[in-house]
């Protein structure tokens, strides 16, 4: 989730538990900790492959909530003695940010540093302006009535969970309207758009291939699509289909495939990619992609993509948004 969406969580929790406005400090604190897992970003400037690697790991981990707890908590004696609520509004600060992270189909580590499994619920797009505005709003007419301001910061989190609602059922809708139209897979997914909570890329998986479409479960509805360039909304949301008229991609077009083992880079890709596409296939190179970010979408270049040059020398390359290039080891 992006780090506004983080902070205004924050800004809710610190406002809605207590029972009594906490001074700016302590305040500005929790919206700082609702943020703090992402310090792992430092990660960047020592190998993007150790970002990936570990981003969403032991910072993002439920086994690891109570130390971080602990830990930030023994800094401040003094505050904990005069806020006794301080400890549990830091712990709801942080479980509030990996909650985010969960709900995007990125995947999170919440079993650091003894597993690197990383979950996802598939819920919500990485960056939904709608899901932060809901929750914002109420902030906002809080700083204005200040005697209402609990029971809006409250409000805020209701409406989070609202829409974390309305998202798990529109999640289901689309798991069925992938199994009615495409029967018979080994596995299905739905997996959020931009712009609306009703847009959905579905998935059905095959021993030897994927198929997938593009919904739009509520058509009349364009979401925040409208405030956005054209340029941007074809860059990063795929073509849509209505419910009543869907039809997926040849399955030759998006083949499932087996990474080679003694290849550089693959034992990472093959821990990072969910469904890894192969995208191009030429005398010396290899060139695969994951279909959460826009691989086999026609006319879309895909972010996060593994690259492989074959030969006497083999090399990786992981290929981000923009071309950057990132050698694997």
């Amino acid at each position: 989730m992006d780090p506004l969406t983080h902070a205004i969580s924050g800004a809710a929790l610190a406002r809605a538990i207590p029972r009594h406005r906490l001074p700016f400090a302590q305040w500005l604190l929790i919206v700082l900790l609702a943020m703090a897992p992402d310090a792992d970003y430092v990660l960047h400037f020592f190998s993007d492959t150790l970002y990936l690697e570990h981003h969403r790991g032991i910072t993002h981990s439920l086994l690891m909530l109570p130390l971080w707890t602990w830990l930030i908590v023994s800094l401040m004696p003094k505050s904990r003695e005069r806020y006794p609520v301080l400890p549990w509004l830091i712990a709801a600060a942080i479980g509030m940010h990996i909650l985010l992270d969960l709900v995007t189909s990125f995947g999170t580590m919440i079993l650091a540093p003894l597993s690197d499994w990383r979950a996802s619920f598939d819920l919500v797009f990485i960056v939904d302006p709608i899901f932060s505005g809901l929750m914002l709003l109420p902030l906002l007419f809080g700083a204005f009535m200040k005697n209402r301001a609990r029971l809006l910061a409250t409000l805020s989190i209701a409406l989070m969970a609202f829409y974390l609602t309305l998202t798990l059922a529109m999640h289901h809708k689309a798991l069925e309207l992938a199994e009615r139209q495409q029967p018979g897979a080994i596995a299905y997914a739905a997996l959020p758009l931009p712009f609306s909570p009703f847009n959905w890329q579905l998935i059905a998986s095959f021993p030897e291939s994927y198929r997938r479409t593009a919904v739009n479960l509520l058509p009349a509805f364009p979401g925040t699509a409208p405030l956005f360039p054209a340029d941007l909304r074809r860059r990063i949301l795929p073509p849509l289909q209505p419910p009543a008229a869907l039809s997926c991609q040849p399955p030759t077009a998006l083949r499932a495939v087996t990474l080679p083992d003694h290849m550089p880079g693959v034992a990472f890709y093959r821990w990072f990619a969910r469904y890894p596409v192969l995208l191009k296939s030429e005398p010396g190179l290899l060139e695969f992609g994951d279909l959460r970010f826009g691989a086999g979408v026609p006319g879309e270049v895909a972010s996060f993509r593994l690259r492989l040059q074959t030969g006497d020398k083999p090399k990786a390359w992981l290929i981000w948004r923009a071309e950057r290039k990132s050698p694997l080891p």
